[in-house]
C-alpha cells in the first residue's frame, strides 16, 4: 500500500512543479493586432434567371412547350450542356394565371448557368429574341471558392504577424510564438445585376453585327477575412 502511494507521488511531483513554476513564474508579454486579408475573384459560375410564358401573338397562341424546345435548341447550338439549365423552383413546373376565364397562361421559372460573360452576353441576347421575362443575374460564384476562403484567411494571419512585427520593430523588440488567433465575421461583395444594367457596362465598339460580341464588365467577387491574434514579444 505504502509502495502505491509513494508511486502516485512520484507521478504528481512533475506536475506540481509546473504549477508552481506557472503561479510563480512571470506572464508572457505580448501583442495584440487584427489582420486583414482580401481578393478579388473573377466568377465562373454565373446563374442567370428568367421566366418563359405562353402569349398571344395576334390570335396565334405561343405555346409555352414550343418555346422551351426553341430555346433549347438554340442553347445546345451555344455548346451550353443542358444540364446546367434547371427549373427555379423544383416542386412547381407551372405558374397559371387565369385570364378571361377560358385561357390559362401557363409559365415556367428558369436558372441557367454559365461560365464566361462572353457566354452570358449571347445568353442574354436570345433570352430577348424569344422574348423571355424578368431575366437578371441571380448570383455568381466560383467551382473553387473554397480554395481561396482558405488562402484569404492565410493571408490574415500573415498580414495579422507582419503588423506585430513592423510595430514591435518601433521599440527594438520582435514577434515570438502565436498565443491565440480567432477569425473574424467574414463576409463576402456581390451585388446581383439584371440583363440591362449587365448590357450597359458592354465595351460598345463600332463594329460589324457579324463579328464576336463585346465582352462585358463584370463585377468580381470580393473576399474579405480578418483575424485578431496575440503574439508573444520575444
Amino acid at each position: 500500500m505504502k509502495t502505491r502511494i509513494l508511486v502516485l507521488l512520484i507521478a504528481l511531483l512533475p506536475l506540481l512543479a509546473m504549477s508552481q513554476e506557472n503561479t510563480t513564474g512571470k506572464e508572457t508579454p505580448y501583442i495584440e493586432v487584427v489582420g486583414t486579408g482580401e481578393m478579388e475573384i473573377v466568377p465562373d459560375q454565373i446563374y442567370i434567371s428568367f421566366t418563359l410564358k405562353e402569349r398571344f401573338e395576334g390570335k396565334k397562341k405561343i405555346e409555352l412547350e414550343d418555346q422551351e424546345k426553341e430555346m433549347k435548341k438554340r442553347l445546345i447550338k451555344m455548346d451550353i450542356d443542358l444540364k446546367d439549365l434547371q427549373l427555379a423552383d423544383a416542386n412547381s413546373d407551372f405558374i397559371t394565371i387565369k385570364r378571361k376565364k377560358t385561357d390559362v397562361i401557363a409559365s415556367k421559372d428558369y436558372l441557367l448557368k454559365v461560365s464566361t460573360t462572353g457566354t452570358l452576353g449571347k445568353v442574354f441576347e436570345l433570352l430577348d429574341e424569344i422574348n423571355a421575362f424578368n431575366a437578371n443575374i441571380q448570383r455568381v460564384d466560383h467551382s473553387e471558392i473554397k480554395r481561396f476562403k482558405k488562402e484569404v484567411k492565410m493571408l490574415a494571419v500573415q498580414e495579422a504577424k507582419e503588423k506585430a512585427g513592423y510595430l514591435l520593430s518601433a521599440i527594438g523588440e520582435t514577434v515570438g510564438k502565436p498565443l491565440f488567433i480567432q477569425e473574424r465575421e467574414s463576409y463576402d461583395e456581390f451585388q446581383p445585376m439584371r440583363k440591362s444594367a449587365v448590357m450597359m457596362n458592354m465595351v460598345m465598339d463600332a463594329a460589324p453585327a457579324e463579328e464576336a460580341l463585346p465582352e462585358l464588365s463584370f463585377q468580381k467577387i470580393k473576399l474579405k477575412y480578418s483575424v485578431f491574434a496575440r503574439f508573444a514579444i520575444k
